[in-house]
């Protein structure tokens, strides 16, 4: 050997290993939130009359009085449902060694 080279032996107790890390992936993300519903129920009441009334007046002033009585209108029960939330996210890869 040369004057000006070394060598380095290492104790007898001292071993080479592999070290394995591993771990889990993250949870998933949230579901999103439903979407909004909407629910009408209209009812309507329409009546077309047309009279007329006469009125006839031998000494003064006469009145003539038209009526028309319509009944009530009544509407229906509406129900709405909103869309369905979105799936949550896919957790995150683990880590493998």
């Amino acid at each position: 050997m040369f004057e000006d080279q070394y060598v380095e032996l290492l104790p007898a107790r001292t071993t080479m290993q592999t070290v394995n890390v591993g771990g889990f992936g993250g949870g998933g993300g949230p579901g999103g939130t439903g979407g909004p519903a909407l629910s009408l129920s209209l009812a309507a009441n329409v009546v077309v009359a047309t009279q007329t009334a006469t009125a006839v007046s031998i000494f003064g002033d006469a009145d003539a009085i038209n009526e028309v009585v319509t009944g009530d209108a009544t509407s229906g029960a509406a129900d709405a449902t909103g869309g369905a939330g979105g799936d949550g996210g896919p957790g995150g890869a683990g880590i493998t060694g």
